[in-house]
């Protein structure tokens, strides 16, 4: 690459946005053209290929009845220029397959509520024809009841037309939608319709629909213009969610880049969304676009370099979508709400496969432990305080020399031995395994390095079947000098663009000492590529990188090489450096140069021929997605994983990769900032389908005080605030001159621990309260873990996430997209039920307290549950409700007084709530019975569904999901749908509620977990005395217990306790199965 000069390059939007404001694209739509046929071979089955009169072309396609795809490519001539193949970022090969794929889940009768309606018979299709006033011509996909109507034409709906007008060339799409205001949500207004209506629900730009300005040799520069309503919110955008859900007027990058601390472009910090970040996921969503009316839309671009959005910055009246490589290729989808939307989406991208539930737990993982006493001596302190601990999570430090896949037997005496000790105390281990081989050890019986030896055989060198590194072949076409001496990379640090002299003298000097290789006889040699990873001042390595996007190398070589640490006892993966994140002399945008030329990874492939190549630049996140899945589909075919659930936490990749991965996002620090967007990011994400997600809490590196810890104050609302979020782990950088600790406990001992470190007098009950505070927050998290593996497991059938936007359980509060917007950046709900309200601002700067906004229509209980404390405390009394849409000011001030510790989070229950809750063990797993209890609280209709497996084995999920049978993909044979399905219904009915339980799937038994009964508590809102003292309900409430057909069952019990307001209730689980009916007196 030639630096700053090379076309062959990142590009910051505000320099693409520029250059194409004086773009051309096409501006008169010549022909339109489409097919009646049904087969799936056909490019224009259910799609129109569009001519332009410079002779361009665009292939527009429905994909399901409300969701389009939009393809531009300026070279292509016709529809067959159009390639079936999918990328990778969708679940199916081919768009033939994706649409019957699609077309057979809406028609399932077990498909989930959040997916369209679409009855089993009935079947979609497309008409075509000239529109009416002959200006141009529409495509509209219809809804048939039947097959034998669709053949027919007869009996159709029609779901959305898309209008192409000729002159200008403009695409508008409408819909007949239902209005905000109907008779199943609330009263509509007077004078407001409540008819349904045909509105224009997406359009792109007249005469400025596509424009391009393409730059040799490849840079096509594409950018799609769409009209943005004036009132229309826009929400979503993956990592780049953060600082707001909701997003205004900007500029957003998306290209994998190792953004330590998020300052490398803009130096502004986690705050501004224009930073390219770790992961790169361009998908959002679009509300109130149509005012007064319920839709809802979303856009994917798909594209595997640079995508760059124009959200109104440039011209508050358009949103820009561009593309800096390849096509422009978009997916576009409209429904009522956002919970279908997710669906939607999730059901091109996919859904993952079941994760074993001990990742829902506490984790701790530190850059810099170095030895084994250290790791067995944090996990002993965490049990001696009595904090739950479930995974430890252990840094490069455990490599031997850097050298991936191995660990230091110095530092790390007996590994197995490690593994198993930590392992009997309930703790799970994972290591940090990055993509870089060290040529260190290569054919050599002085400290031999097997990974190496069996990467690359240096005597056979050009042969596809022995080598499975990436090459050092170099696209040349474009620069003023093809001369290695003459080479320049390019990355961006604190905000200025530097170009780096690949020959320099300046290259980094390792630990091992100075990397003196010859990179002029190494250029474009055709030799395994010479690269590099710091790991931060002098540590890190030089190697070579396996070329992932060949599929022999993933299944073959990287494949075999975690053998030996999962023999070891080693439990899950921690993927880090995926980008592959290189040392900044060795790559461009500290990746691969972006001239390398790399694997496309096509479906067909022969080992023993290479496949087609293009640059690096232009397939830049398919490497780090190939890495998740390479190691995803390695531990699932060990045969010491051979029925386990497999886990592996990434950081940067592509949509797509929660197939195979959780995310946490990168590098942040110990920031007010960075904890500030942790809920937007994780909630942005969540609509994204990603469901595990999360930053490192307290934050990986030192923060603007430069610190030597977590400012305590911080930790605490972090650790608090974020107690139900998917991913809970505190990572810190431990190494020398960075943080002393962070682990919880430490913050109690720091007197004696770092005398020369004297705490201020004023902050001693602040530093006091962090241990007790964070200790209470994660035995919470832990009494709720059904409630959250609920969620986790449901994700499978409905691509919902675990922590949720309340645009998600409430769509129909119009106040979230107007006045009550700032609550959508820190307020999230775990599922449908409970509300999570973190402070994210310092005590000295709001006093302790936030302003809460509980969403319309429901009303809110504050919060009840405690940590358990015996067998008879089930939570305190019932508060009045609180109308939803209230907002209020709420104290929750940081202090060391225990009756007061619930209270630091602010949390709400809705009305209705059904919430399992359990007894707080020190890991997930401790084979210990630990039964459940079921909340069920006062007011509206509800439900519930409760998954019980074991936890662990494969064969738990469900049979049925697309994601075990897809087409093309060989089915799961280890899913056997081992769980049970415990549904709980809560009706109310005249003056009693009615609460069954009931089996809906019945497929294992968890009675030596959750033990031979459910308890479940009916919680009453009780009138007080003068003195605030409950008032007991004379005469107590009754309680029967029926079957489906209304005999009364034995072997049940109940108990009116007074004193907390609430019935319990102990059912036998045995008689669940065939639906138990709990009829209690009172409402």
């Amino acid at each position: 690459m030639a630096g700053l000069s090379d076309p062959m390059r990142f590009v910051k939007a505000e320099e693409f946005f520029t250059k194409l404001a004086s773009a051309n694209g096409p501006s008169t739509l010549v022909s339109a053209q489409t097919s009646m046929s049904n087969d799936p071979k056909d490019p224009l089955r259910y799609a129109a290929i569009l001519t332009f009169n410079e002779g361009s072309t665009c292939l527009f396609q429905f994909v399901t009845p409300q969701m389009w795809r939009i393809r531009f490519d300026p070279s292509a001539k016709s529809a067959s220029d159009y390639s079936d193949e999918n990328s990778r970022t969708i679940v199916q090969n081919s768009f033939a397959d994706l649409v019957d794929e699609l077309q057979k889940q809406l028609r399932r009768k077990d498909k989930a509520d959040n997916a369209p309606t679409a009855p089993p018979d009935s079947c979609w299709a497309t008409t075509f024809g000239e529109s009416s006033d002959q200006t141009g011509w529409v495509l509209s996909s219809v809804r048939y009841p039947s097959q034998k109507d669709a053949d027919a034409g007869t009996n159709g709906t029609v779901r959305v037309k898309a209008n192409f007008r000729k002159d200008p060339f403009q695409i508008q799409c409408t819909k007949v939608v239902a209005p905000q205001f109907s008779t199943d949500t609330t009263i509509a207004p007077l004078g407001v319709t409540t008819s349904n209506a045909e509105k224009v629900i997406w359009q792109t730009v007249p005469a400025r629909t596509f424009v391009q300005s393409g730059q040799a040799p490849r840079a096509t520069n594409i950018a799609l213009n769409v009209v943005k309503p004036g009132p229309a919110q826009y929400l979503g955008f993956g990592e780049q969610g953060g600082q707001s859900v909701v997003k205004s007027a900007t500029l957003m990058n998306y290209f994998c880049y190792d953004n330590f601390n998020y300052v490398k472009v803009y130096n502004r910090g986690p705050l501004d969304t224009r930073e390219p970040l770790y992961h790169s996921q361009p998908f959002f969503m679009e509300l109130n676009g149509t005012p007064g009316y319920r839709n809802v839309n979303a856009t994917l671009i798909d594209n595997y370099s640079q995508v760059l959005v124009d959200l109104g910055y440039s011209n508050s009246t358009r949103v820009a979508l561009g593309v800096r490589f390849g096509i422009l290729d978009a997916y576009f989808m409209s429904a009522e709400k956002v919970p279908e939307l997710i669906w939607l989406f999730t059901s091109i991208v996919g859904r993952p496969r079941l994760k074993p539930r001990y990742i829902l737990g506490h984790h701790q993982g530190g850059y810099g432990y170095t030895t084994r006493g250290q790791l067995e001596n944090v996990v002993s302190n965490y049990r001696s305080v009595g904090i739950p601990l479930d995974g430890l999570h252990i840094d490069v430090d455990f490599q031997h020399k850097y050298r991936t896949f191995t660990s230091d037997d110095g530092n790390f005496p007996d590994v197995s031995g490690i593994f198993a000790n930590l392992r009997d105390k309930g703790v799970k281990c994972c290591t940090n395994i990055t993509p870089i081989i060290s040529f260190d050890g290569y054919r050599t019986n002085d400290d031999p390095y097997p990974t190496i030896n069996a990467a690359w055989d240096q005597n056979d060198h050009t042969n596809p079947s022995k080598n499975f590194l990436v090459m050092d072949k170099r696209f040349l076409d474009g620069l003023g000098s093809p001369s290695a001496n003459d080479q320049k990379y390019l990355r961006y640090d604190n905000g200025s663009a530097e170009e780096t002299y690949p020959n320099s003298d300046n290259r980094p000097t390792f630990n091992s000492g100075k990397d003196l290789y010859s990179f002029s006889d190494n250029f474009n040699s055709g030799y395994p590529f010479h690269g590099g990873v710091s790991y931060g001042d002098d540590l890190g390595i030089a190697g070579f990188y396996p070329d992932l996007n060949r599929r022999v190398v993933r299944e073959q070589f990287w494949a075999s090489q975690y053998a030996d640490l999962f023999n070891k006892g080693l439990e899950f993966v921690w993927q880090d450096m995926t980008t592959p994140a290189v040392a900044y002399c060795y790559g461009d945008m500290l990746g691969f140069p972006g001239r390398l030329l790399v694997s496309t990874d096509p479906y067909e492939q022969d080992p023993n021929v290479m496949p087609p190549q293009k640059t690096a630049i232009e397939l830049w996140a398919l490497y780090s997605y190939n890495l998740h899945k390479a190691t995803y589909k390695a531990l699932d075919n060990l045969p010491i994983r051979k029925g386990k659930r497999n886990f592996i936490i990434g950081r940067g990749s592509s949509t797509g990769m929660h197939r195979f991965a959780g995310l946490w996002t990168g590098d942040n620090a110990s920031s007010w900032d960075f904890w500030k967007i942790n809920v937007a990011q994780v909630l942005a994400l969540g609509l994204g389908g990603i469901t595990i997600a999360g930053e490192d809490m307290g934050g990986f590196a030192r923060g603007s005080d430069n610190g030597l810890w977590c400012d305590p104050d911080l930790f605490i609302r972090w650790y608090a605030g974020s107690f139900l979020m998917p991913w809970y782990r505190n990572h810190y950088n431990g190494k020398q001159g960075q943080k002393l600790f962070q682990e919880v406990y430490k913050f109690a001992s720091i007197q004696q621990d770092y005398p020369q470190y004297p705490i201020p007098d004023n902050q001693r009950d602040l530093y006091a309260s962090v241990l007790p505070i964070c200790k209470y927050y994660v035995r919470l998290r832990y009494s709720l873990m059904q409630a959250l593996y609920d969620r986790m497991f449901e994700n499978l059938i409905n691509g919902l996430p675990i922590a949720r936007s309340m645009l998600i359980t409430d769509p129909y509060d119009a106040a979230l997209i107007n006045e009550a917007i700032p609550f959508l950046d820190n307020q999230y709900l775990l599922g449908h039920y409970i509300l999570v309200c973190p402070l994210v601002d310092p005590d000295d700067s709001e006093g302790g307290s936030r302003t809460i906004y509980l969403p319309h229509p429901n009303r809110w209980f504050p919060f009840n549950l405690r940590i358990d404390q015996g067998p008879d405390n089930v939570g305190v009394p019932l508060n009045t409700p609180v109308d939803g849409g209230s907002h209020f000011s709420y104290n929750a001030k940081i202090t060391s007084n225990p009756a007061q510790f619930p209270y630091i989070t602010p949390m709400y229950i809705r009305e209705g709530a059904i919430i399992p809750q359990i007894e707080v063990r020190d890991y997930v797993g401790d084979p210990s019975v630990n039964p459940i209890t079921l909340h069920i609280y006062p007011g509206k209709d509800n439900w519930y569904s409760m998954f019980l497996d074991d936890g662990v084995s494969r064969s738990s999920a469900p049979l049925h999901l697309p994601q075990y049978e897809n087409i093309g993909q060989p089915q799961d044979s280890d899913a056997k749908g081992e769980y049970r399905e415990v549904r709980i219904d809560q009706k109310t009915s005249g003056t009693s509620r009615n609460i069954t339980l009931s089996h809906i799937h019945d497929n294992y038994d968890p009675s030596t977990q959750i033990g031979q009964t459910y308890r479940i508590v009916i919680w009453m809102v009780a009138e007080r005395d003068n003195n605030g003292h409950l008032i007991p309900l004379s005469p107590p409430p009754t309680v029967t217990f029926e079957d489906k057909q209304g005999n009364e069952v034995p072997g049940c019990s109940d108990d009116y306790r007074a004193d907390i307001g609430a019935t319990i209730v102990t059912i036998p689980v045995s008689l669940a199965p065939g639906a138990l009916v709990v009829t209690h007196s009172v409402i």
